[in-house]
């Protein structure tokens, strides 16, 4: 059972599939962000759905998706320093500590990037950065949390 988890995880969340998502997402931000804002409005653009801003979540709905979210952040970061290392993505020191932002190299790689997801996940994250503009990512993670909880409570599996 182990190695089909291993296996699945390979297959459907890879540093390469992540890092191609969090390229879209850079090229639409405005201004670097932190590390916690990529990885909550990444989490909200893939369940869109589930915070009421898509018709449906990209990644399907499944009872796990929240819990999802805890390890989320690590991959995200995985991800980053795979983009910071093929200069698509620059660290930038900032006085709220370390923030990201695409490069140009990482602008030529979001242009090219026109399979249907992606132009979904365009889509989807251009609703959730509207929908979140002037919130701060303590803001976010908190309310993503809070969801979370409240879906555990009322047994909610989406």
């Amino acid at each position: 059972m182990d190695g089909c988890v291993t296996m699945m995880d390979k297959l459907f969340n890879t540093n390469f599939e992540n890092a191609l998502r969090l390229v879209i997402l850079l090229d639409l931000f405005d201004m670097p962000q932190s590390l916690n804002m990529i990885y909550a409005v990444d989490f909200m653009t893939v369940y869109g759905a589930s915070f009421g801003l898509t018709e449906s979540n990209l990644n399907g709905t499944n009872p796990y998706m929240f819990s999802e979210f805890a390890s989320r952040r690590e991959i995200v970061m995985e991800a980053l320093k795979e983009l910071v290392i093929y200069d698509m993505a620059l660290p930038v020191n900032m006085d709220t500590g370390i923030a990201y932002t695409i490069t140009p190299n990482g602008e030529e790689l979001a242009a090219s990037l026109e399979s249907t997801y992606a132009k979904e996940y365009r889509i989807a994250a251009g609703k959730v950065l509207k929908a979140v503009k002037n919130t701060s990512d303590v803001k976010l993670i908190e309310m993503i949390n809070k969801k979370s909880a409240d879906s555990i409570r009322k047994g909610d599996t989406a």
